[in-house]
């Protein structure tokens, strides 16, 4: 199964990195749960997380970008970019459909989404929708840097799921922007 606590914790981190005090009324939410009873909520004035960014390690964040080693697979953060570029001229698609034994993962636009879905033939399902705004934000930098300042400009005009993942047996996990401190 994936592993869907580090898809939780990529999406805490993505949300505390993406955040602003300049919402000064809006929350981050994050609801992490599973069906073994085990729960994760977190409610944070947007403010609060500014905080923390600011409190990070320049080798973090520095001049507003987070700088992202290229990873074994040779993909950088400058290539990711232009692809992306051009996944986002295509408009609703189907983009990757990856067939691995009992499995099936399918990578789609819809809309202002970008979806991921992963099934099994044992019927296991996570669906991950994230808005198409926010990924362009975060790769509007140069370089191999993601740049965090657009991505909170961009935040700051969201409200409502930033990211949700939906998992069998009730395991989710959901990130959402509003007014509320719950």
């Amino acid at each position: 199964m994936v592993q869907r606590w580090n898809v939780a914790a990529l999406a805490l981190v993505a949300v505390l990195v993406s955040a602003s005090a300049q919402a000064q009324n809006a929350w981050v939410h994050v609801r992490a749960s599973e069906g073994s009873g085990e729960n994760v909520a977190v409610n944070l004035p947007l403010s609060v997380v500014e905080a923390v960014l600011r409190a990070a390690p320049e080798h973090l964040v520095e001049n507003g970008r987070v700088r992202i080693p290229e990873h074994d697979t040779g993909l950088s953060i400058a290539d990711l970019r232009t692809i992306w570029t051009e996944l986002s001229a295509a408009g609703d698609a189907d983009f990757v459909t990856m067939r691995d034994g009992d499995q099936t993962v399918r990578v789609a636009r819809r809309g202002d989404q970008i979806q991921v879905r992963l099934t099994g033939n044992d019927g296991e399902a996570v669906t991950v929708d994230v808005p198409m705004r926010l990924v362009d934000a975060l790769l509007s930098g140069d370089g191999e840097t993601l740049d965090v300042e657009a991505a909170i400009r961009e935040l700051r005009t969201i409200r409502g799921d930033v990211v949700n993942v939906r998992g069998d047996d009730d395991e989710n996990v959901r990130v959402w922007i509003d007014e509320s401190a719950s």
